[in-house]
């Protein structure tokens, strides 16, 4: 193995690691901007909000994500370029294969997002809603300082689960020819005729990875308990 990694294949699977590391963390933040902002739709005095938030958490939990993986690739660089050519008159500029991947993994991903901060803002009591208001903050100031606070101690142990799938789901990345750690392991397989080897390593970096994850994590949980008086 270290013989392989010495040969070059460990800069190949550095450079995998930080692209799926980046597909990863773009994702689960916006996947958490999905479920902060849909959560707060479904709140809002608007008539079918939480019907059409329903609709989505269901329709993208239930989706395979390779599907929408594929069906964004296929479709937004077509639909990006049309729109470029009518803006700009001919300009051409490709979107890079990361996007579509980021875009379909966090529209997956926040549909779990989205049903966590439903489930932890309904566990808030209803007097903290009125507590903000009574310390004379604003609507914003209140949901930011008071509230998000509460939910984030109360689901922070499946926001660890939510950061692994992210990881997880940067494996399919590869079906789109990007890089990432499991195509950089599959060319080495079948280039070195040592498929133990190069799948190995892929499946060291990936649990290595959620083991180091686990333990960011319960600290964030014992620290977010402590801040909250264990709330």
């Amino acid at each position: 193995m270290l013989g392989y990694l010495a040969a070059g294949w460990g800069w190949q699977f550095a450079n995998a690691f930080g692209i799926s590391i980046l597909a990863a963390v773009s994702s689960f933040f916006f996947s958490m901007l999905i479920g902060i902002g849909l959560t707060l739709f479904s709140r809002a005095p608007i008539p079918g909000s939480r019907a059409i938030v329903n609709s989505y958490t269901y329709v993208f939990r239930s989706l395979p994500d390779i599907l929408l993986l594929l069906l964004i690739f296929y479709t937004l660089d077509g639909v990006f370029q049309a729109a470029l050519s009518a803006f700009s008159g001919g300009a051409s500029i490709r979107l890079s294969p990361l996007v579509p991947a980021i875009m379909s993994t966090s529209i997956v991903l926040g549909a779990y997002a989205t049903e966590l901060f439903k489930a932890g803002w309904a566990d808030i009591p209803a007097g903290q809603h009125e507590a903000g208001q009574a310390l004379g903050l604003t609507r914003l100031q209140a949901l930011v300082l008071v509230i998000l606070p509460q939910v984030y101690s109360k689901i922070i142990p499946h926001l660890g689960a939510l950061w692994l799938i992210s990881m997880k789901e940067t494996a399919l990345l590869s079906i789109i020819g990007i890089s990432d750690i499991v195509r950089v392991a599959s060319i080495g397989a079948r280039s070195t005729g040592a498929p133990f080897v190069f799948y190995g390593i892929g499946i060291i970096i990936f649990v290595v990875f959620a083991a180091v994850s686990a333990r960011v994590f319960k600290h964030l949980e014992r620290r977010s308990q402590a801040t909250a008086g264990g709330i």
